[in-house]
């Protein structure tokens, strides 16, 4: 891995597109989240950092240069929310590890799931609906469409199991990131979100930049024709962030924001 620091003018001439991965990247990492139920109703709270206004304005500087976009096991409903002012021009969020993807004005599915998929994945919600009570790590689920995310106080290997009983193929990848898992078919991931991104805008993955820090940022990593990590010890790439590991995507920004004003 070479440092960030050492990439080149040379290196970014045919990159057209930069993905950036959201917590600890470009948002500062950690999630609370709470749900308190009552016979009469259910209340979920969940807790996250803002985009800066700092990150924020260089993201737009960078819409200037390049196609930008966001990748994350969030939901699309949250990163419109937290993106919004990035919207829509020269920009797309790929949500839930690349399940779905927002661009020009659409939202896009890239697979419809068949039925077997569906009622496997039922099928893990309840048996993980079932450790609420019993396992003091249990937190609470984080609602998505498809993504299941399983937020715990700690990794917790009843995960695992109840993912194998109901997945004997091995379809589904199961990570854990430190404060939740998540779950789903192993092959709609960040690395494959990229590509559909890129096939929308007619670009080669030789042509993108893409940033993460954790174990669900590996494929699109390894997918893109430069990928970055903020955090060597989770996730490799061709190039490292030399500060801290939150908020390394600032450091990506204002690399290529040097170079290409060179």
């Amino acid at each position: 891995m070479r440092k960030l620091s050492e990439l080149t003018k040379g290196d970014i001439r045919e990159i057209k597109l930069v993905c950036f991965d959201v917590d600890g990247v470009t948002i500062k990492k950690g999630t609370d989240i709470s749900e308190v139920k009552t016979p009469e109703n259910t209340t979920l709270t969940v807790k996250t950092s803002n985009l800066s206004d700092e990150m924020r304005d260089k993201l737009i500087e960078l819409k200037k240069y390049f196609f930008i976009a966001v990748s994350s096991g969030r939901s699309s409903l949250y990163l419109t929310k937290v993106y919004a002012e990035l919207l829509w021009e020269n920009c797309a969020l790929i949500s839930e590890n690349g399940i779905f993807t927002l661009l020009s004005g659409k939202l896009l599915q890239h697979e419809y799931f068949d039925d077997k998929t569906l009622a496997k994945m039922a099928a893990i919600v309840v048996d993980l609906k079932g450790l609420e009570g019993k396992s003091k790590n249990f937190r609470a689920f984080e609602p998505k469409q498809f993504l299941i995310t399983l937020h715990a106080w700690a990794e917790m290997p009843e995960v695992y199991e109840i993912v194998k009983k109901h997945d004997p193929e091995g379809e589904f990848y199961t990570w854990w990131n430190g404060e939740a898992f998540d779950i789903a078919p192993k092959r709609l991931n960040k690395g494959a979100g990229l590509k559909h991104l890129a096939d929308q805008l007619g670009i080669n993955l030789s042509q993108t930049i893409a940033i993460g820090n954790g174990p669900n940022d590996k494929d699109m990593i390894d997918a893109a024709g430069i990928g970055v990590t903020t955090d060597p010890k989770s996730v490799g790439g061709d190039f490292q962030t030399e500060g801290s590991e939150h908020l390394g995507g600032l450091e990506l920004v204002d690399t290529l924001l040097k170079l290409v004003k060179e």
